[in-house]
């Protein structure tokens, strides 16, 4: 579990690192990023210095708790998908350098969730890094082919809307893209495979995406924001039912017999 427990105290580190400034200079930080009202940085800041006195508790640990390691996590995506959301709607951070700022601090902390589901996956598997990683690989060939077609589809049309697509509908794309990468590697890292709970991957953040792409709809975007529309429909559809499923008892891992 060492190196669980030095992910922990890296977390631990960002998080009293940005809590100690969001609580000690609440208006300079501002500044820097756009319009965050100074209150919303001192609650945040104080949440984070409380998370991360609790991240150097759990590394105290012999064996750090298995709950605290997944509520670590999802405090991680959370400030993924918050950050996402933010940068979408233009909301507070408006500067270039907070919007650099913001995106780069969010991938270090999603980086710390992947890592902590990953030394937990290998630890409770007993397996090493590398025979984790041949079984996710094992996970994905043992998908049917249709799906595998299916998934090179879906991707298809994302790259090709964010790539010709106009700038506002491109790059709303690719924030919502991105924003389920960091959701589908930490369930892979846990659990060394694909399971139906992936589908929850997809339906925090291309649910709201779903609803604000007819909003786009226009002469000029028409081409790209239907076929867009009827494969994230169709993503998401399967996603519902594979929750269903995974709910009721149908988690194993894909490839493991």
């Amino acid at each position: 579990m060492t190196s669980l427990k030095t992910v922990l105290r890296l977390n631990a580190l960002s998080c009293l690192f940005f809590g100690a400034m969001f609580v000690f200079a609440p208006k300079s930080v501002p500044a820097a990023l756009g319009h965050v009202p100074s209150g919303v940085l001192v609650t945040l800041g104080v949440v984070l210095l409380l998370n991360g006195a609790h991240l150097i508790l759990a590394a105290q640990r012999r064996k750090p708790w298995v709950v605290e390691i997944i509520w670590f996590t999802l405090g991680d995506l959370a400030w993924w998908l918050m950050t996402m959301g933010i940068v979408a709607s233009g909301f507070w951070i408006t500067t270039p350098f907070g919007l650099w700022a913001a995106i780069i601090v969010a991938t270090i902390v999603a980086v710390l969730g992947v890592l902590q589901m990953w030394a937990l996956g290998t630890g409770s598997s007993d397996r090493s890094s590398r025979a984790h990683f041949a079984a996710i690989v094992t996970s994905w060939l043992a998908l049917p082919h249709w799906v595998k077609l299916w998934l090179a589809l879906l991707n298809g049309v994302f790259f090709w809307v964010i790539i010709f697509a106009p700038e506002t509908l491109s790059r709303m794309t690719l924030i919502a893209f991105v924003a389920t990468g960091p959701l589908l590697m930490a369930q892979l890292a846990h659990d060394g495979g694909l399971r139906r709970i992936l589908g929850l991957s997809h339906l925090v953040p291309w649910g709201p995406f779903l609803i604000w792409l007819p909003l786009q709809t226009s002469a000029e975007t028409l081409i790209y924001t239907v076929p867009l529309f009827i494969v994230v429909l169709i993503c998401l559809a399967f996603d519902v039912v594979d929750m269903i499923l995974f709910w009721r008892g149908d988690r194993k891992v894909f490839g493991t017999g």
